[in-house]
């Protein structure tokens, strides 16, 4: 194509606003992406009326994509390394596996069909699962259980404490302590819970 110069460039700013970038081509002697980049560089733009008009880039009623009915077709060897129904990772463990997480906490594998994407679903926390053994029920709603002493392998009755989560909430943000002294958790979550009907009070107050 010729090189650009102050006609040609005249003649695009005339006809790049209200016409197709296909038939400027044309006119021009040059390619669709000649068009594209030079009206970009020059700061051309489509006018409103046209860009309402032809509305380019969208599909008109009844206009037919052009892969209506066409299966797509992977080529080489994809269909013989795709996964099949019911395959399972390699990293696959079996019910019953136990591992620590990123936090310390002991974790269990206690089933294998969550829905996908959902596998943290088929792990439940060791902790968790003694206190439900220890009271006879699961956890309630909006409640954890935490550990008195911090140790997150002690696992007996008198170190699970069942904690709103309100309550731990409180807990994390006024009274977290690296090393807190033996036996001072009771006194702490009695303090959460003091601050807790501190807050309602105050909101009961105020309304």
């Amino acid at each position: 194509m010729a090189a650009w110069n102050e006609q040609r460039d005249y003649w695009l700013r005339s006809l790049y606003p209200e016409t197709n970038n296909r038939t400027i081509a044309k006119v021009m002697g040059c390619s669709y992406s000649a068009i594209k980049n030079r009206a970009q560089t020059l700061g051309l733009k489509k006018s409103p009326a046209y860009l309402e008009r032809e509305r380019p880039g969208c599909f008109r009623p009844g206009q037919t994509s052009w892969n209506k009915g066409v299966s797509y077709q992977p080529g080489g060897r994809v269909a013989e390394n795709q996964f099949r129904p019911g395959h399972k990772p390699q990293t696959t463990v079996p019910v019953g596996t136990e591992t620590v997480d990123k936090d310390g906490y002991l974790k269990r594998k206690v089933r294998d069909d969550a829905p996908p994407g959902m596998s943290r679903k088929n792990w439940k926390f060791v902790h968790v699962m003694k206190w439900e053994e220890y009271h006879g029920r699961p956890v309630p709603l909006k409640h954890i259980v935490r550990l008195k002493d911090g140790d997150k392998q002690n696992f007996s009755p008198d170190n699970l404490v069942l904690v709103s989560m309100a309550e731990n909430a409180i807990l994390n943000k006024f009274f977290a302590m690296e090393n807190p002294p033996e036996g001072s958790f009771d006194v702490l979550h009695n303090l959460a819970r003091i601050k807790l009907a501190a807050n309602k009070r105050k909101r009961e107050l105020t309304c």
